[in-house]
């Protein structure tokens, strides 16, 4: 990365991205000053203090989104402290964890939280992987046999399966290696990440090729998914690697930064507009390249 571009993300007017900056690109230490002096700055801010109303809200998808907004941060729940524990037990009790389409990435960004050693989401983590299908997937869990008729055998859902590509790549980067690992990475690759295995010109989803951010449950863009198969040791020079570098190119400027092409109308946290350059979406870029 350029080191103007680094400078970029650094800016003292952004400490929630200068945090997972430091912390995940150029892989500071929780001791380093540098880190220390971020969260300080963080949990004294504005956009922490959004964010902690949001998870003291009564609605489930309010702290859902809290949650994702921590974790994207690069917090844990050590530097949050007592605030954020009660709310996230009470979550897992009203839930089970079942919210929609939604229980991967919420199983993802406890993980990065920090609470992947409690045994109860270490439970639900084994007892969902175990649930990959034979083509190295994840299949859909509506109830509706219209859409799901448990009596037909169905393709896994391409939507669902980049929600567990992002839990196992965070578990693999806090050194668990997944049985099903090898099998997901095989699903994307055999893919080139993206497309349709009858037809390598048609993506699975049209999201996955955008620059869709914050995450949302269906819709995660191309620089997530390709910095989750990078973090899973994907080789950068390999056939599928070049793909996804070839889409997330289609989305870089000439001075190196990287445009949001899509957000939820109300999305987890402001994280940039539509159509401009984008912090978080260059960061993931450039990770996705480490």
């Amino acid at each position: 990365m350029d080191q103007i571009i680094l400078d970029w993300l650094l800016e003292e007017k952004n400490p929630e991205m200068r945090l997972r900056t430091l912390k995940e690109y150029m892989k500071l230490p929780e001791d380093d000053e540098r880190v220390v002096n971020c969260k300080k700055e963080l949990l004294d801010s504005k956009v922490y203090e959004r964010g902690l109303k949001k998870l003291k809200k009564d609605k489930p998808w309010d702290k859902y989104d809290a949650i994702m907004a921590f974790a994207e941060w690069g917090l844990t729940r050590d530097d949050i402290g007592k605030d954020i524990d009660d709310e996230v037990f009470a979550l897992i009790e009203s839930t089970g964890f079942k919210m929609l389409c939604g229980e991967p990435l919420l199983l993802r960004n406890l993980v990065k939280l920090g609470y992947g050693t409690e045994d109860i989401v270490k439970k639900e983590i084994d007892s969902v992987l175990n649930l990959i299908k034979d083509d190295g997937g994840f299949g859909c869990i509506s109830t509706n046999k219209k859409i799901n008729d448990p009596r037909k055998p169905h393709k896994s859902c391409a939507r669902l399966t980049v929600e567990y590509l992002l839990l196992v790549a965070e578990l693999h980067l806090q050194g668990q290696k997944s049985a099903c690992e090898d099998a997901l990475v095989h699903y994307f690759t055999k893919r080139n990440i993206f497309y349709r295995t009858d037809d390598m010109k048609t993506p699975m989803v049209d999201v996955m090729l955008s620059t869709f951010y914050p995450p949302d449950p269906i819709k995660i863009g191309a620089h997530q998914i390709v910095y989750a198969l990078r973090a899973l040791g994907c080789e950068p020079k390999s056939e599928a690697m070049q793909a996804g570098y070839k889409v997330l190119d289609q989305h870089r400027l000439e001075n190196g930064r990287y445009v949001l092409t899509a957000s939820k109308s109300v999305p987890a946290f402001k994280a940039g507009n539509i159509g401009e350059e984008n912090k978080w979406v260059t960061l993931y870029a450039y990770m996705a390249q480490e």
